[in-house]
C-alpha cells in the first residue's frame, strides 16, 4: 500500500522586534531559543505519524532568519532521522531582510531549503517604519542579492496595501519594483487591524487612517491587472506566480489535505483531526509537557465538506464539484441550490464545466459569498 503525503510546518516563534499590525504567535524572547530548539526537536521525534510520505516542509514565524542557521540545521536532521523525506519537493523558509547573512543562506542552501519567502511588506522606507518593520528599503535590495547569490532561483516577496495613509501611488511604486526583481512568486495582503496589537490601539485612539473601502478596491484591481500583464497567474486570493511556482505547501492547506504542524502554536489537521500546541512558551519548553494538553477537534463530516468549500474557494480555479463529490459525498448544486443562484445573479460566483469559482467580483467580497455555504 502507497504511504500518504503529508506537508509539515515548523513555527519559529522568534523575532528580533514585533512588528505594529503582527498579531502572529511571535516576541523577541531570543534567551529561550536553545530551550525551544530542545522541545521541538523532542515534539518531532516523538510524532507518531511516522508512516508518511513528506512531500513538503515550511519554516514561518515569527522570523526563522533571526535565529542562527545551525538551529535549522538541527531541526532538519530531526526531520530526516523521523520522516520519509525521499520524496520532498519544496522546502520554504521565511526570512526578514536584515536577519541574513551570506553565511546563513549557504546553510540553507547546503541543508536542502530551496524556496525563500521575504517578508518585505512595501519598498516605502517611511511606510516600512511606520509598520514597525526593522529594515529599510536598501536592505531589501541587500537581501535579494545575497539570496541570488546563495544559488536561490525560486524566491517570494510578501507585500502589502491598505496600510495607514496608503495611496494608489505606493501601490503603483511598490509594484512596479517588485515586478522588476522577477520574483517567482509575489503574496500581497491587505491590512486587518488585529486585536492586541498596537495598530489595533492606535486605531481605536483615532491615530490611523485607513483607506477608504472604494481605495482599497482601486488598489486591488490595481494589483491584479499589473501582475497579470507582468506574467503572474493569480491562483489563490491573495497570490500570484510565475507558471509552475505555487507554493506547493500553501496549497496543501487550500486543499484541505493533512498536514503536521510542530512548535508553539502551530496546528495539525490529520486522521479526522485537528490538533493546536499550547501557545504559552513556558509550557512549551517544559519537556515534562505531553501532547495530552494540546486542543484536540474532532471534524466530522459537515465541518470537513465546510472546509473545503471555504478553502477550495479561495483558489482562482475554484472547487471541481465531481471531485467535491467522491470525496464528501456531497453535490454541491443541489445542497447550496439557492445559494449558487443568488452569488450567481449577482456576478459573484460562476459555475460551469462542473467549477465553482468565484469571479473577479467575487475575490472582492470574498468573505461575503463564503458565508452562504456555512451551517
Amino acid at each position: 500500500m502507497m504511504k500518504a503525503k503529508l506537508g509539515i510546518y515548523i513555527h519559529i516563534p522568534f523575532c528580533w522586534k514585533k512588528c505594529d499590525y503582527c498579531d502572529f504567535l511571535s516576541f523577541s524572547k531570543m534567551e529561550l531559543a536553545d530551550q525551544y530548539l530542545i522541545a521541538l526537536i523532542n515534539e518531532i521525534k516523538a510524532s507518531k505519524y511516522k508512516d508518511y510520505i513528506i512531500d513538503t516542509i515550511y519554516f514561518g514565524g515569527g522570523t526563522p532568519s533571526a535565529i542562527p542557521s545551525e538551529y535549522v540545521r538541527k531541526i532538519f536532521i530531526a526531520l530526516r532521522e523521523s520522516f520519509d523525506l525521499s520524496n520532498l519537493n519544496e522546502v520554504s523558509i521565511e526570512v526578514n531582510p536584515g536577519t541574513l547573512t551570506k553565511e546563513k543562506l549557504e546553510e540553507y542552501f547546503d541543508i536542502g531549503i530551496n524556496r525563500v519567502s521575504i517578508g518585505v511588506q512595501s519598498f516605502d522606507s517611511n511606510m516600512l517604519k511606520r509598520l514597525g518593520r526593522i529594515h529599510t528599503k536598501e536592505k531589501v535590495y541587500d537581501t535579494i542579492d545575497l539570496i541570488r547569490k546563495a544559488g536561490f532561483e525560486n524566491y517570494s516577496l510578501d507585500l502589502m496595501y491598505g496600510l495607514p495613509e496608503d495611496s494608489l501611488e505606493r501601490i503603483v511604486s511598490d509594484l512596479s519594483e517588485a515586478i522588476a526583481l522577477k520574483p517567482k512568486h509575489i503574496s500581497i495582503y491587505g491590512l486587518i487591524i488585529e486585536e492586541g496589537t498596537k495598530f489595533e490601539k492606535d486605531y481605536a485612539a483615532g491615530k490611523l487612517i485607513l483607506p477608504t473601502d472604494e481605495d482599497l478596491l482601486l488598489m486591488r484591481h490595481h494589483i491584479n491587472q499589473n501582475l497579470l500583464i507582468a506574467g503572474y497567474k493569480r491562483y489563490e486570493i491573495s497570490n500570484y506566480c510565475q507558471p509552475g511556482f505555487e507554493s506547493r505547501h500553501n496549497l496543501i492547506y487550500w486543499h484541505n489535505e493533512d498536514y503536521l504542524g510542530f512548535g508553539l502554536g502551530s496546528t495539525s489537521k490529520i486522521d479526522n483531526c485537528r490538533y493546536r500546541n499550547t501557545q504559552v512558551l513556558e509550557e512549551y519548553i517544559d519537556i515534562e509537557n505531553d501532547l495530552a494538553q494540546y486542543d484536540l477537534v474532532e471534524i466530522d463530516d459537515n465541518m470537513a465538506m465546510e472546509d473545503g468549500i471555504i478553502l477550495g474557494l479561495r483558489l482562482s480555479k475554484g472547487l471541481d464539484l465531481i471531485d467535491f463529490a467522491t470525496r464528501y459525498n456531497i453535490d454541491i448544486r443541489e445542497k447550496y441550490r439557492e445559494a449558487i443562484s443568488e452569488l450567481e445573479q449577482l456576478k459573484l460566483i460562476s459555475l460551469e464545466d462542473d467549477q465553482l469559482r468565484l469571479t473577479e467580483n467575487g475575490f472582492d467580497v470574498a468573505n461575503y459569498c463564503m458565508v452562504k455555504f456555512l451551517s
